[in-house]
């Protein structure tokens, strides 16, 4: 009795999944393969849907990436790495990639990918509202605004030496001398993803606040009339209260006045005058931001 020889073939396939990636609408994105970089490939198959559909293949040293009408001319495939390209991406491109590599050992790897598409954050506008000079300052209420929800607003104002409140805030009061040179302010908008920004700069010269950038443009319907009264009524009543509270004293330092807006009450005319600032800037941002969003 003889024993015939039997040889056994192992087919070594090495499965794996790298979870998410995310990409830009309009932006490129590249999806790695996540192949050993010592492997010579010989097949590439990145494919779609659950019936495994073709988008870009190379075989036997043909490369193809216009199988999918709608993604024609947006496909680059990289055949030493097995890495996959997509160009000015849409929403449609959001799904779930598949790509099959064999190298010249046929050896076999697979990899599944979810490709995401976000937006990116629109610019926010800057509108701003100002008082006339009192006592060589300049008085500013800035409002950003953003059509995106649930962003986190910042403030960044240059020079650092111009006295401001709200720097975590849609709104931001500021306060600067007409000796200053023009104050930069800056609004981000951002989120765990993106952010974007705006910039306004200012001067306080002479008789009134000089923009020295094109202001952003303006509002329309109701919402266009609403912000700038209620920005003129904070700006009026800190005017008048200034006026009132400092008549016939010498010139008021900024830091003073800031100091009223943001200090607990204390004795003689600051105990009057500080609950007046304070209250006309508490009244009029919240105002504001109710009266905004029931114009919205």
């Amino acid at each position: 009795m003889s024993l015939s020889p039997f040889t056994f073939v192992f087919k070594v396939v090495l499965v794996k999944s790298l979870g998410e990636v995310s990409g830009y609408l309009g932006d490129s994105i590249t999806l790695r393969s996540g192949v050993d970089p010592s492997w010579s490939l010989s097949k590439i198959e990145w494919s779609i849907f659950s019936n495994h559909t073709w988008i870009a293949t190379y075989h036997k040293g043909r490369k193809s990436t216009e199988r999918v009408p709608r993604y024609k001319g947006r496909l680059s495939l990289n055949i030493s790495s097995g890495d996959l390209t997509i160009e000015r991406l849409t929403k449609k491109d959001a799904m779930e990639y598949t790509v099959d590599i064999f190298n010249t050992e046929d050896e076999e790897y697979f990899l599944q990918i979810k490709l995401i598409v976000r937006e990116r954050l629109q610019i926010p506008v800057i509108r701003s509202e100002t008082s006339s000079p009192v006592q060589g300052q300049c008085f500013t209420v800035l409002d950003c605004s953003s059509p995106e929800n649930g962003v986190h607003y910042s403030w960044h104002v240059v020079p650092s030496t111009v006295y401001i409140t709200g720097r975590s805030s849609p709104h931001l009061l500021a306060i600067f001398n007409t000796t200053d040179n023009p104050v930069s302010f800056t609004c981000t908008t951002s989120n765990n993803m993106d952010n974007a920004s705006s910039v306004v700069t200012l001067k306080c010269d002479g008789d009134k606040l000089q923009p020295v950038t094109p202001e952003p443009a303006q509002l329309q319907g109701r919402e266009r009339f609403i912000t700038p009264f209620l920005i003129g009524l904070l700006v009026g009543a800190i005017t008048v209260t200034i006026t009132v509270c400092f008549r016939g004293k010498k010139k008021t330092s900024p830091l003073k006045i800031h100091f009223l807006l943001v200090l607990p009450l204390s004795k003689g005319k600051v105990s009057i005058c500080a609950p007046v600032l304070q209250l006309a800037v508490c009244v009029a941002l919240t105002s504001s931001t109710v009266l905004e969003r029931s114009c919205a």
